[in-house]
């Protein structure tokens, strides 16, 4: 297994994992929830960080309104195409522009952000540290940068045996840089210069089956790895969660760490 496979599977998505995230990544009230401590308003201009097929940036458009501006990011060609295939179908082109980045400094100069928000990303990149002083950088004296991401130790998918999900998370752990990311947003956010920094924990409990696409995910992770685990161990945990939503008993929690930084 490649070292870099963590990043190198956001480089090249096979269709179907693409399609998989045109509806993960999709707006939801979720979404604002987790969004909501940005204060994203008119006039501001703002970066979506890992921007995925743009659905986040064209909201954020929405809402810095003509005067504003989002620059998106994403290493991944395709998530910016449709970026900017989203950007023109809902008549804001002008308001967005997407980046693919190939490496960890943003084409940006130094304090020109309002916003910098960033949403489950920060388990991929390279050198969360270094990414973290890049946003400092480049959001102006009182602007403000929010990341969130997941701890995978603390998910939980019900009514999948509890040893059985960890063994699937251990064997699929080759596709994140750093797992266990959620817990130490605060400290790399105080390591990077942000001088006021909160933390606030969300946990929306999934009965209806989104997650199932978090599943599918990891299986596929774990399928690719060199764990011992067999192929008969990762299709059960999928067949549980899968029978269990068919039958009314899925159920999962994958809390987010929300993290607000004032520069």
């Amino acid at each position: 297994m490649n070292d870099s496979y963590y990043k190198d599977h956001w480089v090249a998505i096979e269709p179907e994992r693409l399609d998989r995230y045109e509806a993960m990544f999709k707006w939801t009230p979720a979404v604002e929830v987790l969004l909501a401590p940005a204060k994203i308003s008119s006039g501001q201009t703002v970066a979506d960080f890992g921007c995925g097929p743009g659905y986040v940036a064209v909201e954020l458009a929405k809402r810095v309104g003509a005067d504003g501006h989002v620059h998106a990011f994403d290493i991944n060609a395709d998530f910016i195409a449709r970026t900017r295939a989203r950007a023109e179908s809902e008549g804001l082109s002008d308001r967005i522009t997407a980046h693919q980045l190939t490496s960890g400094k943003l084409p940006l100069d130094d304090d020109v952000l309002d916003r910098l928000v960033t949403k489950n990303v920060m388990v991929y990149v390279d050198d969360p540290a270094a990414s973290f002083q890049e946003f400092h950088r480049v959001v102006k004296p009182g602007g403000v940068a929010h990341v969130v991401d997941s701890d995978f130790g603390m998910t939980v998918v019900d009514p999948v045996p509890a040893g059985q999900w960890r063994a699937l998370l251990d064997a699929a752990a080759h596709a994140f840089r750093t797992p266990s990311i959620g817990r130490q947003l605060y400290g790399l956010a105080r390591g990077a210069g942000f001088a006021d920094v909160t933390v606030e924990v969300v946990a929306i409990p999934d009965t209806h089956g989104r997650m199932l696409h978090f599943v599918n995910n990891i299986a596929g992770y774990a399928h690719d790895g060199d764990s011992a685990i067999s192929e008969g161990d990762i299709q059960n945990v999928v067949d549980i969660a899968t029978n269990a939503l068919a039958n009314g008993q899925f159920f999962a929690l994958n809390p987010q760490f929300m993290v607000t930084c004032a520069v």
